[in-house]
């Protein structure tokens, strides 16, 4: 009795363990984390999405039509496809060359739209579908400079969820739909940019040398659902690629703090 007690009591340990280590194993690195919309409803004001990351680079939700929904990873943001409806990124404004980037979103999409732009001709834009290849349905990640207009080759314009990661290292660039590597293709240069300074926008071209500046392109802004928007500035593994792509849950374990106070106060100071 006492040694079957005594293998249960190791066994329920042991269950503990690996428990706790699964549990750890899901958070990511936050090295590099520069951005993190969850676009959940608790993380929105009157004016901003609380950006998560703790960078305070709040998003300004332009226009009326921005909605909560139900989303892939608890609620998600519905843009109308209108290019007045856009949410514009504060504070990262690229003026010197970008040595490493991630972009990570979830879309559920039926048609070619701009995911986030800091503008192609500077910096970089990245969208399903592109103005310039023919491309209506392939994730684009298009970057400078010089200009390169790229894709993946992959349709997503199903109206289903999907998982988009782009990434840059300087060496290579890459694409990667639902966890897999979509499209690889040798890096420009060591850097994406520099050329004039720019601000971005979420669901719309930018050319903002200026904090929700000037728009472009505006003739395919996003319309569909995007959840779980995140930027670093280092390359994601293909392994973190495929882990945040599994997971239904915040992949960092970051939570915002004192989110309807101190955050939405330090929104205000912003105006």
């Amino acid at each position: 009795m006492k040694k079957s007690l005594i293998c249960m009591n190791f066994l329920l340990f042991l269950l503990l363990i690996v428990s706790s280590l699964c549990a750890f194993g899901k958070n990511l690195d936050m090295k590099g984390l520069v951005v993190y919309y969850s676009f959940d409803a608790d993380t929105r004001s009157d004016t901003d999405f609380l950006d998560i990351s703790g960078n305070e680079n709040h998003g300004l939700v332009q226009g009326n039509n921005i909605k909560n929904v139900e989303g892939r990873v608890n609620e998600a943001v519905e843009f109308p496809g209108l290019g007045g409806q856009y949410i514009a990124v504060r504070n990262v404004l690229y003026a010197a060359g970008i040595p490493e980037l991630s972009i990570s979103v979830w879309i559920k999409t039926a048609q070619k739209g701009l995911i986030s732009s800091w503008d192609r001709s500077e910096f970089f834009r990245f969208g399903v579908g592109d103005d310039q290849l023919g491309n209506e349905t392939f994730v684009a990640f298009d970057v400078c400079c010089p200009i390169t207009d790229w894709h993946g080759d992959t349709a997503v314009t199903d109206n289903q969820w999907h998982h988009l990661v782009v990434t840059f290292d300087g060496e290579k660039k890459r694409i990667y739909v639902d966890g897999k590597l979509d499209a690889e293709a040798a890096a420009h240069g060591e850097f994406i940019g520099p050329k004039a300074q720019r601000f971005g926008f979420i669901g719309v071209g930018s050319e903002a040398p200026d904090f929700n500046g000037p728009r472009g392109p505006t003739n395919f802004p996003f319309k569909g659902l995007m959840d779980e928007y995140i930027m670093l500035h280092r390359a994601l593994t293909e392994k973190e690629v495929e882990k945040i792509a599994s997971l239904n849950s915040n992949p960092f374990n970051v939570e915002p703090s004192n989110k309807l106070t101190t955050a939405w106060g330090n929104i205000k100071r912003l105006k």
